[in-house]
């Protein structure tokens, strides 16, 4: 089925916050004395500029006060670290949308683990973002697959669409990033917007929305 469809990343496109960040504020809150794990975070992101290691295992560091959340902390994190920061004119535009008959997916670098609480809110149908490997009930920290970035949320979004049985419209699609890395995601559809990019990208339209 040919189905019209509107993607959105979500870190500084939909939420004005980077939600990895986000993330590591409210570990450290919730556990103060675990601050003893910025340094390994320090250090590998450190490696990574250097190139030494790749982005699945520095980011994986990032997520270290995963291991010793419930779901419940995940809900609550989402609810009080992510929500709160949803652009207003992000959320009209999902239910316009929404509302135009554009099936809504948004598709996140950020774990899914937590990011899929966006599915609650009514505008939203769908919701893509890095896996985490689980020991049985529990999330850990290490990154299953690939990071969800750049060309691999081509790939995450074909196989979303081939489950649900569609096909997307590319002319009557649009897509929404804040950043160039995005470009492949941006390529499966027409109409292409840039939010809060202050340059010149080339084959994008740009909108501005704030708090």
């Amino acid at each position: 089925m040919t189905q019209k469809i509107a993607l959105f990343d979500v870190d500084k496109t939909i939420i004005a916050k980077d939600s990895m960040f986000q993330f590591v504020l409210y570990g450290l809150k919730r556990k103060p004395f675990s601050i003893y794990l910025l340094f390994p975070l320090v250090i590998h992101s450190i490696f990574y500029k250097l190139k030494w290691i790749k982005a699945e295992r520095a980011k994986s560091y990032y997520f270290r006060f995963i291991n010793d959340m419930k779901e419940q902390d995940l809900e609550h994190f989402f609810h009080t670290m992510i929500k709160p920061y949803i652009y207003p004119e992000a959320l009209l535009e999902m239910r316009n949308k929404k509302e135009a008959g554009y099936h809504i997916l948004l598709v996140t670098a950020s774990p899914y683990a937590y990011m899929k609480y966006f599915n609650q809110l009514d505008e939203v149908d769908g919701v893509i973002g890095t896996n985490l490997i689980k020991r049985g009930e529990q999330f850990t920290h290490m990154i299953e697959g690939n990071n969800c970035k750049g060309e691999e949320k081509v790939v995450r979004i074909k196989s979303y669409l081939k489950d649900k049985g569609m096909v997307i419209d590319y002319d009557h699609s649009c897509a929404y990033s804040d950043s160039d890395s995005d470009m492949p995601m941006l390529s499966l559809v027409k109409h292409r917007y840039m939010i809060n990019h202050h340059k010149q990208t080339a084959g994008c339209e740009g909108l501005t929305w704030s708090l």
